[in-house]
Order: structure tokens, then sequence, then C-alpha cells
């Protein structure tokens, strides 16, 4: 084997090594940050339900108005008959 091609395949196998050693940093950062994005994933899914439930009784106290304000219309038809 002569001098040329022993250092082609030295330095193909270090430039290998070197691939997979920031490869595997990558994924290991990659793990953290989609692990870091469930988390926020999940916070903002428990807002949005808080913020369903809140529209949700926000509604009802509408509906109820608009109840007590359909009998009030109601009684003054009632009076003006």
């Amino acid at each position: 084997m002569d001098n040329a091609l022993l250092t082609t395949i030295i330095s193909t196998g270090g430039s290998v090594i070197v691939g997979l050693g920031a490869m595997w940093i990558a994924t290991n950062q990659l793990g953290k940050r989609l692990d870091d994005f469930g988390h926020r994933l999940d916070d903002l899914s428990r807002r949005i339900e808080k913020l369903n439930d809140q529209f949700l009784d926000f509604k009802e106290v509408v509906n109820g108005k608009f109840a007590a304000l359909d009998l009030e219309i109601a009684k003054l038809l009632d009076r003006s008959q």
C-alpha cells in the first residue's frame, strides 16, 4: 500500500468519526428541543382549555342576560295589550 492511499484511508476514517460525533451531538440537542417543544405544547393546550372554559362561563352569563331581557320585553308587551 502506498503512502497516498494510506493517507486517504486515515483521513476518510477521521472525517467519518468526526461526522458521526457531530451527528450524535446534533441529535442530542434536537431531542432536548423536541422535549421542550412538547412541554410548551402541553402548556399551550392547558391554556387553551382554560380559555375555552372561561368562554363557556361567559357564554352562560350572556345567555342568562338575554333570557332576562327577553322576559322583561315579554312583560312590557303583555302590559301594553
